[in-house]
């Protein structure tokens, strides 16, 4: 793969042995997105391979007038005698782009990304494969996509759930759903809320035993639970939790941050207290603390609706329709569907 696009005169390194050189790029994106970032990748990554397969990390780097300019999330897959390519198992990310990176340059390795995505598909049997890309701070559609559309694919809009962290809180409790207002100040009087933003083994084995004794049974790898501990110790991420006065933990929810973006990862809440405001101040405690960290919006989460295809099921379209009533704006979620052109059509 790489020397398919060293022929066309882009030098490229993988992420994989390479994660300082990726973080030079992100230090210098205008946005940074959770989803682009080497803890996120490799915590994906550790969680697909948790639940069987081969998956390989082919992730690169594009080296432009000797620097590190662009950035790609990719990943091979060998599952169940199917071969997938996407971005650590969802659709494909765009390419992403440091500011220093010219109009022109960015159209020619998009060309030539979604060139090597066709010809990935092809030789693995594929018809299509797909993208997705959000545009919370984009004017207009961005280059993938219109590059995408020329070349016969095929757009359809869901919905994504944010917060805009540059209101101030009055602002952007006054979007709340009023219900929830009247929930979070009753939860922050019955419950102690604590954000852990340090390594505290005894904390996270609560948390985890929590998730365990909600889910009822095992859901991912020992591994992946030390790496969110270690992301929390690095300073990206951290937990929200609620304890009860017999100190016991009661719901917490984990969320990772970058310098722009917080995302709500995981939750965890006692089923016997679901009458009982839980989730509502875990999500009030996450948006004060992104915006103390300087972030700019917070990513709750997509917004599912019945008409959509496939069909949510009802739990999703429930979730969706509470993660709402925090939520300042929507934005489009573009999922691209590309045809992989024959001989006769290439």
């Amino acid at each position: 793969m790489v020397a398919s696009i060293e022929s066309a005169g882009l030098s490229v390194e993988y992420r994989s042995g390479k994660s300082s050189l990726w973080d030079d790029v992100i230090k210098r994106l205008s946005y940074i997105p959770v989803a682009y970032t080497n803890p996120f990748i490799d915590y994906e990554l550790a969680y697909q391979r948790g639940h069987g397969g081969e998956w390989h990390d082919i992730s690169l780097i594009f080296i432009w007038d000797n620097k590190p300019t662009a950035l790609w999330p990719l990943t091979f897959a060998e599952k169940d005698k199917r071969k997938t390519f996407s971005s650590y198992g969802q659709a494909v990310l765009p390419p992403l782009f440091s500011g220093e990176c010219s109009p022109t340059s960015r159209k020619r390795i998009i060309k030539l990304c979604l060139d090597l995505a066709d010809s990935v598909a092809k030789a693995i049997g594929l018809e299509s494969w797909g993208s997705v890309e959000s545009n919370n701070e984009s004017v207009g559609l961005s280059e993938w996509h219109v590059q995408a559309i020329a070349r016969g694919a095929t757009c359809t809009v869901g919905h994504e759930l944010f917060v805009d962290l540059n209101q101030t809180m009055e602002e952007i409790k006054r979007n709340f759903r009023k219900s929830y207002k009247s929930l979070i100040t009753t939860g922050m009087r019955i419950w102690s809320v604590v954000v852990l933003d340090r390594v505290e083994l005894s904390i996270w084995d609560k948390f985890r035993q929590l998730h365990l004794d909600v889910s009822g049974r095992k859901t991912r790898s020992d591994a992946t639970w030390e790496m969110q501990l270690h992301d929390i110790g690095n300073q990206n991420a951290f937990l929200v939790y609620l304890m009860n006065d017999a100190d016991e933990m009661v719901g917490g929810g984990l969320f990772s941050f970058t310098r722009d973006e917080g995302l709500y990862k995981v939750g965890a809440y006692d089923r016997s207290l679901f009458d009982k405001p839980l989730g509502h101040v875990v999500q009030y405690l996450a948006i004060e603390e992104l915006k103390n960290r300087g972030a700019r919006w917070y990513k709750i989460g997509d917004r599912p609706y019945r008409q959509e295809t496939p069909t949510p099921t009802e739990k999703e379209i429930s979730i969706g329709e509470y993660k709402q009533g925090f939520a300042t704006h929507f934005f489009p979620k573009y999922q691209l569907k590309h045809k992989v052109p024959n001989d006769e059509n290439a």
